[in-house]
């Protein structure tokens, strides 16, 4: 996983409770230095606290990505925040939208790259 555009991690959760699994996995995916270029913030919840399990990833760009779990009020397994019928986030959807991200603004920054080397050859052929 490309963690280079990542600025800001932040994840709430309950160590105790299934909803758990995901922020607690992706932050195992994170490499070990990490914490030089991205601000990890970790708040871990009381167990019997009912507060879903929450993890937000900020990028270079400004933009912000918020996935919460909550358990089932019937305590039938975890939901997402999405649509009623929909599975909830797994681990996978969130590596995923990560390296698009990632790749988006990859390609940004090689066009603004690309952009000023050509002015820059403009300016020396003259």
């Amino acid at each position: 996983m490309r963690t280079t555009y990542l600025t800001s991690l932040r994840t709430a959760f309950n160590p105790f409770s299934r909803t758990s699994h995901v922020p607690r996995l992706f932050l195992q995916l994170l490499p070990v230095n990490a914490h030089k270029s991205i601000k990890i913030t970790q708040a871990v919840l009381p167990r019997t606290t009912k507060t879903p399990a929450t993890l937000e990833l900020g990028f270079k760009d400004g933009r912000t990505m918020t996935f919460n779990w909550a358990e089932s009020a019937a305590g039938q397994g975890v939901t997402g925040v999405k649509e009623k019928d929909e599975k909830p986030t797994q681990l996978a959807d969130i590596v995923e939208e990560v390296e698009r991200h990632a790749r988006i603004l990859g390609r940004k920054e090689e066009l603004q790259g690309h952009a000023m080397l050509g002015r820059g050859a403009v300016l020396l052929l003259e």
